[in-house]
C-alpha cells in the first residue's frame, strides 16, 4: 500500500480491488473471441496440411517447424468490441457465447472473418435485448393500467345499491308500515323459544 502510493500505481494493475462485472464480462468475452480465433487458425493450418498431404503424396512438413503467426485484431477494433461487450449484462454473458459459438461452427468462418462475426452477433444480441427490455416495459405499463381500470370497476361496483337490505334496517326506516319479507331458503329460528 504504501508503495502504491508512492508510485502513484493504479489498485487495479495491482489486483487490490475486485473487477467490476462490467470488466469480467469484457474480459469473458474477449477470451472467447481469442480462443474462436485460434481455434479457426488451427483448423486452417491442418486443412493446409492435409491439401498438401494429397499434392505431394509424401508429407515432411513435421520436420520443419512453422511459425505461428496468429491473426491480430487491430488496438482500434479491440477497442469497438470490448466497448459493445460492456453492454451485454452478466447474466446474458452465457447465451451469447452459446449463439457466438453456434455462429462461428455453422460457417465455419476464416481467422479474418470471426471480429465481424463477433461484431455482428453482439449488435444483434444488444438490439434483441433492448426490444425485448422495451416490450417488457410497455407490458408492465398496460398491467399497471388494467389494474387501475380494475380497481375503478370494483370501487363503482361497491357503490351499487344491495338489492336485499337488512330486515332491521327495513324496520327502522318504517316503523308503521308492514315489512316485505324476502324469501329465504331456510325458515327463521329463534333462540328464545317463541313459539
Amino acid at each position: 500500500m504504501f508503495l502504491s502510493s508512492i508510485f502513484h500505481s493504479d489498485d487495479r494493475r495491482l489486483g487490490l480491488t475486485p473487477p467490476t462485472e462490467g470488466e469480467l464480462v469484457t474480459h469473458t468475452l474477449t477470451l472467447e473471441l481469442s480462443s474462436q480465433l485460434k481455434r479457426a487458425e488451427k483448423m486452417h493450418r491442418e486443412r493446409l496440411a492435409e491439401w498438401k498431404r494429397a499434392k505431394q503424396g509424401v508429407d515432411y512438413s513435421w520436420l520443419v517447424a512453422q511459425p505461428r503467426r496468429g491473426y491480430q485484431v487491430s488496438p482500434q477494433e479491440q477497442l469497438e468490441l470490448e466497448e459493445l461487450c460492456s453492454k451485454i449484462k452478466p447474466s446474458q454473458c452465457g447465451p451469447f457465447i452459446l449463439r457466438f459459438r453456434r455462429l462461428v461452427r455453422g460457417f465455419e468462418s476464416e481467422a479474418p472473418e470471426i471480429p465481424r462475426v463477433f461484431r455482428l452477433a453482439l449488435l444483434d444480441f444488444i438490439e434483441q435485448e433492448e426490444e425485448e427490455e422495451a416490450r417488457q416495459i410497455l407490458r408492465r405499463q398496460a398491467e399497471g393500467k388494467r389494474r387501475n381500470s380494475l380497481s375503478i370497476l370494483t370501487w363503482r361496483c361497491r357503490l351499487k345499491f344491495n338489492p336485499f337490505p337488512r330486515e332491521d334496517r327495513m324496520q327502522e326506516e318504517a316503523p308503521g308500515l308492514p315489512v316485505a319479507r324476502r324469501t329465504k331458503s331456510l325458515p327463521k329460528f329463534n333462540l328464545r323459544g317463541d313459539n
